[in-house]
């Protein structure tokens, strides 16, 4: 009908039923062909496994937006039978109108949703269409409307008793659960102290931090985080939060996520990029070099058998480019473009991979929610031992000297590290890895070429770097 419920708000049902294609493509109902129609209803078991085949899966809440969730409010499996879900649907321009109720999720799977959400004093029902009632927020009470806009793959929270409408943007499916009272925390919350509301206001002031590095795999970043925690102790910010994140391994989107937009435009950001096809090359010998202890995850890395651990110093520099160009092909066939796991490709998650945009590309490291590129500094680890001055105009304490006779690097040991790892020793967790053929010698085999230009032409453009792969 014109709205989600009719009948809640005293409205007319359209006395037709639709297909889903009608709704679709906006087909008029005959008694008020001016309004779009959206419809809603709350799934059989049937429905919902269709709808959420992963909703049993609770390794899947660990990996993705729930983890939110379950970090403001706990696990919610206890409540599973007092929650209620509803499923919805509407064409461009439909919507849900005005309306509030307990706290809820929005889930959004196919289309683009508006929102326009009002706080508890002002919340509002109405019957009219979500577009009227918006038109009408806009003109008398646009100050105190918060607006958003959702797209497929987002996941919403509306607090209880906040007022809510949506605006479709093209066709829409997606799904929504009310929250059972006893499960949203706030409500049960004990009276504050004034002490704890002192610390309540203070822990949840954006943070100001003076830099943050986002630390791509096999950049070179260990060695920059070694001069950070011996010279900057007191400017560098440490963090570990959720199910596997630490900023040691962060994107700028994961930055953001956790100590909020605000805290990162003040801060000066900054990360190092590296040629696409020596990352990939100085990362295959890590992994093997790691096979001796690690050989469940190498084989789940697609290690070939006869490079792991110590086997590899048995094999010739041809051998081991042949190694390294069956493990790319392999890896292409178990990680395919489009693939949810194509992130192991480049590297483990991190806790990145409950980001939606993160894959095998240094770019997905560095982008926020919008796909923009938001760090200030890009630095070639290829030119980043001679650019070391710049950087610490950005960082002062980077200049700062450390006391002699402590287990940190002076600027010479560091200088020393980074060629290095431009060239073929990597220092990540202070373990060197074999030394292996310089990258431009992995660069005669098509199919590698082929999966390097599918895969990673985006670091290519970004960054400035040349294929160099022979006719």
């Amino acid at each position: 009908g014109p709205t989600a419920y009719p009948s809640l708000t005293d409205q007319e049902h359209c006395s037709r039923e639709y297909t889903i294609t009608e709704i679709e493509n906006c087909t008029k109902c005959p008694e008020m062909p001016d309004i779009p129609m959206v419809t809603a209803w709350h799934p059989n078991d049937e429905d919902f496994e269709l709808l959420y085949p992963m909703y049993n899966d609770k390794d899947f809440y660990t990996s993705s937006g729930w983890r939110k969730i379950d970090e403001w409010f706990g696990s919610a499996w206890e409540y599973d039978n007092s929650m209620s879900w509803q499923v919805f649907l509407g064409g461009d321009d439909s919507g849900a109108t005005l309306h509030w109720h307990q706290a809820a999720l929005n889930m959004l799977y196919v289309g683009t949703k508006e929102w326009r959400l009002t706080p508890p004093s002002y919340k509002g029902f109405t019957g009219m269409p979500a577009r009227k009632a918006a038109k009408i927020l806009e003109e008398s009470f646009d100050d105190l409307t918060l607006k958003c806009t959702q797209y497929a793959g987002d996941l919403i929270y509306v607090p209880e008793s906040w007022g809510h409408l949506t605006l479709n943007h093209g066709f829409t499916i997606g799904a929504a659960v009310i929250l059972p009272e006893v499960y949203h925390k706030f409500n049960n919350m004990s009276p504050q102290t004034e002490e704890e509301k002192s610390t309540a206001a203070a822990v949840h002031q954006p943070k100001n931090i003076p830099f943050m590095f986002v630390h791509i795999n096999k950049t070179g970043g260990s060695s920059i985080i070694r001069m950070l925690r011996s010279r900057c102790t007191k400017e560098y910010t440490e963090e570990t939060w959720g199910t596997n994140h630490k900023t040691f391994h962060a994107t700028a989107l994961s930055h953001i996520d956790h100590f909020s937009r605000k805290s990162w435009d003040r801060a000066y950001t900054f990360a190092i990029v590296r040629h696409p096809l020596a990352r990939q090359v100085s990362n295959f010998f890590f992994l093997a070099s790691m096979c001796k202890n690690k050989k469940k995850r190498c084989r789940s890395r697609h290690i070939p058998e006869e490079a792991m651990g110590e086997k590899m110093d048995l094999l010739t520099d041809k051998e081991k480019i042949e190694a390294f160009h069956q493990w790319m092909g392999d890896l292409y066939e178990a990680y395919p473009p489009g693939s949810p796991d194509q992130y192991l490709f480049g590297s483990l998650g991190h806790g990145n991979e409950a980001i939606l945009s993160f894959n095998n590309t240094q770019t997905s490291w560095l982008i926020d929610e919008k796909d923009e590129i938001v760090v200030d500094n890009i630095f070639h680890l290829e030119d980043l031992s001679k650019n070391m001055a710049t950087l610490t105009e950005s960082i002062p304490c980077l200049g700062n000297k450390v006391k002699d006779g402590s287990n940190y690097y002076d600027d010479a040991e560091v200088s020393r590290m980074l060629k290095e790892e431009n060239t073929h020793v990597d220092m990540i967790h202070s373990n060197r890895a074999p030394k292996y053929p310089d990258y431009k010698k992995f660069t005669k085999n098509k199919r590698t070429q082929r999966i390097m230009e599918d895969l990673f032409d985006i670091d290519y453009k970004n960054f400035g770097y040349q294929y160099e792969f022979e006719s």
